[in-house]
Formats: C-alpha cells, structure tokens, sequence
C-alpha cells in the first residue's frame, strides 16, 4: 500500500478471530489476484491491500487514476464474503471493537464499552483500532489512537 497516495479510499474488515499463517498464505495470492484485475466501468483501479495483526484486511484504491463505482465496490464486497466462506469466519461484524491490552489484541462488544470502562479493563489510554478511517491518510496516522481519541469516547461519556 506503500504506493497508494494518502487520499486513497479503504476499507477495513475485521476478523472474528485471528487468521492462522497458512489462511494468510491461502488468501493472499487471491488479493493480490483481485487487486490486479478490479475494474470500475470496464476501468482498472490502481488498488492494494495488506493483512494487519492478523485480524484486519485493509483494502484501498487510489482514485486519482479512476473512482472505484458502485458496482465495483459491491465487486469488492462479493469478494470478501467469498473470503469469508473459504476461512469460515465472519468479516462482517462491526460491533466488535478491537483494542490492545499489553500488546495483545482483544475485543469488546459495543454494547460493553462502558462495563469494560467502568470496571477499569479499558481506560483513557486504552490503544483502540479505528476500522472508521475513511482513506489511506487516516489510516496511516489514526489507525490506532487512544480511546479518548476514538470515536468510541462517546460511547462511554
């Protein structure tokens, strides 16, 4: 992703859980296939894509060249929920917030943020990942900011 420019579009899909080595080594050639071939209007998108902590696929197209379109968004989609299929695991859930407890990756349901803030398994400072961030830019700086830089802080104030 190194080549994307800053205001390139991502995605961010989370894992249910950790993926193993050998589903990384399994379903990167297919990224790598997709990312080649993606087109919007019969045009190729300059796209990329890297696996994260084993947990997160971000997915970014550079749209300075072409605007990845509806249809090749819904492309995209279609793609991850064969990935999903092939590893047996959900890409799909967004209530599942992700955060590091002593540099280790753990989750907390939505609905418990402010039980996990109350009872002091989450604080202030606690490093969450933002699957929110809308380009390359922001995913770069502000992937992994501090829970009162979150957009969660509101959850638990």
């Amino acid at each position: 992703m190194k080549e994307l420019r800053d205001e390139s579009k991502i995605w961010i899909y989370q894992a249910e859980r950790a993926l193993s080595d050998d589903e990384i080594a399994a379903i990167t050639p297919l990224f790598r296939n997709f990312c080649e071939n993606w087109t919007a209007h019969n045009n190729q998108l300059k796209a990329s894509f890297e696996i994260v902590k084993n947990r997160f696929i971000a997915l970014a197209v550079d749209e300075s060249m072409n605007t990845a379109s509806g249809c090749s968004i819904d492309k995209s989609v279609a793609f991850l929920k064969s990935i999903s299929v092939q590893l047996g695991i959900n890409l799909f859930e967004r209530m599942q917030m992700a955060y590091l407890n002593n540099e280790v990756l753990e989750t907390v349901h939505y609905n418990d943020l402010k039980i996990a803030f109350d009872s002091k398994t989450i604080n202030e400072e606690t490093l969450f990942y933002n699957n929110n961030v809308q380009n390359l830019g922001e995913y770069r700086n502000s992937f992994l900011v501090t829970l009162k830089n979150h957009w969660l802080y509101t959850k638990i104030n």
